[in-house]
């Protein structure tokens, strides 16, 4: 028999709330300012507000979010989770002007009455245990929030989570609840809930928990609506007191989301309703943070646009934008041609900004001489144009230099910092940062500024192929500062564009998207992506779309085929590495300073680093799983990165299924490689016996650095059982970095 406890866990609300369940897990939410950093290291031992990482009292801040955020990561470093114990409200506007943190261990609970029905009752693990520690904020005259009261001691043992994954909604984008759905555990469960609840607009609490008899585990879990159930009415017992009347926050909502314990230790969806009985909000309000003995999960606010209007920091000059060519100009297939509309941001950072990112930049380099930043100042002296790159920044391009995307997603929001990225893969396939910048306007004069400097950063060394947004200003600035790079459009960049463009008809025709990456992804040669392009607008009756005009007019600068001989690292056309401009996109808008901005970057490129490093580490002293006793296998265990030799062993394995046709002999002999004797799948093999030298017609290995399938199944066939040396690229070796001397 189980038995059954009301867990009434609030959002976090203006009066004494307790989130916490008996389990010492415990459950957050917190509205943060947008000042979170999204990475692993948000908690990280390092104080990221302040050079000393610890409270005070005197401390300030510059509002009552950031208090929230300090103490929030102060909480989850040192190992205890928050709650909000007390509030207090102006008498004049009803807002807050106080607040008090406590550890969720503070006071005792109250007792439940006890009726003796016979049942034999059984004791309840408190986890309450009267801790002091708190901290107290209170709004002053001037507007600053300081920290008036304060106790740091516990009288328990505290513990920090071994880590802190951070979630963003969007990772759950395409997935809506169901009855039968499947999670490994009732956190991931909470995670998948929050995560739909932010990005559809309402936010949850816990509000009915059922634990095992045998060992206290949780076997249920019932997350409702915050909307839910009707708050009490309260007596007043004192009728001289006045009362002021408060915003109702319940409305009978009936929306619910219940996950019940199977035998085989997975949770499924057992109870659900969807609708609810109020309007939903536009984008929530809240950042969800769950903590548990073992690790914290960040949810943030969905990545919906920010209605709210930005504050500018400052402005000195006139406005200037440079108006973009191609995508922006282009008509949707349902709408009439037209421009996106953009608002111009501002032309230069204030003078107290500037100056505080210049001293960032100077200590930076005092510290560490590698550090290299180049500024650009108006003439006022106010920050326009700012770029640096760290000294592993430098090694990381070193060693993986040879391409490169320059990542400028901020001009797709009006409200994101201009911040922009260069950025490749490492040996791991695992995003790797070669310089950051800030760009003030988007004039072509600006970006020859930014690629100058981060060549000179990078020690003139151009990269092979450089990957950009379509945008003419950008492709201007590259033909002028890098003539002899490869430059390429970014292929996600266009079909994510297309798919917005085309929404509807993607709906219309299901199909489609299908038949379209068929047409570009899997086409061997220039012939038959045109043949299929042609097959494709004839078959959806798309030959009068100026927006698929303009795509194969341009088809040499994004389509795969037309530079397959061109070295991007691209090793398979279903990976694609995690964008590093997801960490940034959510909470550097134009609110951000400067200040905030330099320091949560630092941080959290630094989990970035640590990735790596754990990889490196795993790839050196642990090894794969051969799927055939295969000696080229063994070989290329011992020499690639986990993650390369994957790959490397998918495209072994896929080479037996294929068949083999000598068409030519000689001095070099020439193989037809296909599967199945399909004749759109097969390639040419051009084979020199003597030098063990080979080359595909379908370039893989002069794309990507490792060795197709048609190639692995002719060595097969002409008994060649190590990879020849010349075919291993030191880039995705375990000793990719050793060359590298600082």
């Amino acid at each position: 028999m189980e038995s059954t406890s009301s867990d009434d866990e609030e959002s976090l609300r203006d009066n004494n709330v307790d989130l916490n369940d008996d389990n010492l897990e415990h459950h957050l939410t917190l509205d943060v300012s947008n000042h979170l950093a999204e990475s692993d290291n948000i908690f990280s031992s390092h104080q990221q507000f302040s050079e000393n990482p610890e409270p005070f009292v005197g401390m300030e801040f510059e509002s009552e979010e950031a208090a929230k955020l300090f103490y929030m990561a102060y909480a989850s470093r040192i190992g205890f989770s928050v709650r909000i114990s007390k509030s207090r409200r102006s008498r004049n506007d009803e807002s807050i002007i106080m607040r008090r943190f406590v550890c969720s261990k503070e006071g005792y609970h109250m007792k439940k009455e006890n009726f003796d029905d016979g049942k034999k009752k059984r004791r309840r693990p408190t986890i309450r245990e009267g801790c002091n520690a708190m901290i107290e904020v209170i709004q002053k005259y001037y507007g600053r929030w300081v920290v008036t009261k304060l106790v740091t001691e516990h009288n328990h043992i505290v513990a920090a989570p071994s880590r802190v994954r951070y979630i963003a909604p969007e990772e759950y984008a395409d997935m809506e609840p169901f009855l039968g759905m499947e999670f490994p555990s009732h956190e991931a469960a909470q995670t998948f809930y929050y995560a739909y609840a932010s990005r559809i607009g309402f936010d949850v609490r816990i509000r009915l928990s059922r634990r095992s008899t045998r060992d206290e585990s949780f076997v249920m879990r019932r997350f409702v609506c915050t909307k839910e159930g009707y708050a009490p009415l309260e007596e007043n017992s004192d009728e001289s007191k006045k009362k002021r009347n408060r915003t109702p926050t319940r409305e009978g909502c009936k929306a619910m989301f219940e996950v019940m314990k199977k035998d085989y230790d997975r949770w499924i969806v057992s109870k659900l309703v969807m609708e609810h009985t109020h309007d939903l909000a536009i984008a929530p309000s809240k950042v969800h943070y769950i903590q548990s003995q073992t690790e914290v999960v960040v949810l943030a606010k969905s990545g919906t646009v920010n209605r709210e209007k930005p504050v500018a920091l400052a402005n000195s000059g006139p406005q200037h934008v440079e108006a973009f060519g191609g995508f922006n100009n282009l008509p949707s297939i349902d709408q009439d041609p037209r421009i996106d509309a953009r608002d111009p941001r501002q032309t230069a950072y204030g003078l107290e900004d500037t100056q505080r990112l210049l001293d960032y930049f100077k200590r930076k380099q005092d510290q560490n001489p590698t550090f290299f930043y180049a500024f650009q100042v108006d003439k006022t002296n106010c920050l326009t144009h700012a770029f640096w790159a760290d000294g592993k920044a430098k090694m990381s391009y070193f060693c993986f230099g040879d391409a490169v995307t320059l990542d400028t997603s901020y001009k797709e929001n009006k409200y994101m910092m201009p911040f922009v990225m260069f950025t490749g893969v490492n040996h791991h396939f695992q995003s790797v940062i070669f310089g950051c910048g800030l760009l003030t306007d988007e004039s072509e004069a600006s970006f020859i500024w930014l690629l100058e400097n981060w060549l000179i950063a990078m020690c003139g060394r151009p990269p092979a192929s450089l990957v950009t947004d379509h945008h003419d200003v950008i492709s201007n600035a590259v033909s002028k500062v890098l003539p002899n790079t490869h430059h390429r459009l970014s292929k996600w960049y266009i079909l994510n564009r297309l798919k917005e463009k085309f929404s509807n008809f993607y709906i219309l025709h299901p199909t489609f998207e299908a038949d379209l990456m068929k047409c570009i992804h899997e086409s061997e040669t220039v012939e038959i992506f045109e043949v299929r392009w042609k097959s494709l607008l004839d078959n959806y009756d798309l030959n009068e779309s100026s927006w698929l005009h303009f795509l194969y007019n341009i088809r040499e600068k994004w389509v795969p085929v037309y530079h397959k001989n061109i070295f991007t690292a691209e090793i398979s056309v279903t990976q694609k590495p995690e964008s590093l401009n997801k960490l940034f996109e959510k909470y550097f808008n134009t609110k951000t300073t400067l200040e905030v901005f330099s320091s949560i970057l630092e941080h959290s490129l630094a989990g970035w680093y640590d990735r790596e490093s754990l990889e490196d580490f795993a790839s050196s002293y642990t090894s794969p799983v051969l799927k055939t006793p295969s000696s080229m296998l063994k070989q290329v265990s011992e020499i690639y990165t986990r993650t390369v030799f994957d790959i490397f062993q998918e495209e072994f394995v896929e080479s037996l299924g294929y068949f083999v046709d000598k068409i030519e002999d000689g001095a070099i002999c020439k193989y037809n490689v296909a599967k199945d004797e399909d004749v759109e799948t097969s390639c040419t093999v051009m084979y020199d016996p003597l030098e063990k030298r080979t080359s595909c017609s379908c370039c893989k290995f002069e794309s990507s650095g490792i060795l197709c399938r048609h190639i692995l199944r002719v060595f097969l066939t002409v008994d060649v059982r190590l990879v020849p040396e010349y075919y291993i690229i030191k880039r995705w070796t375990k000793d990719a970095k050793t060359a590298f001397v600082g």
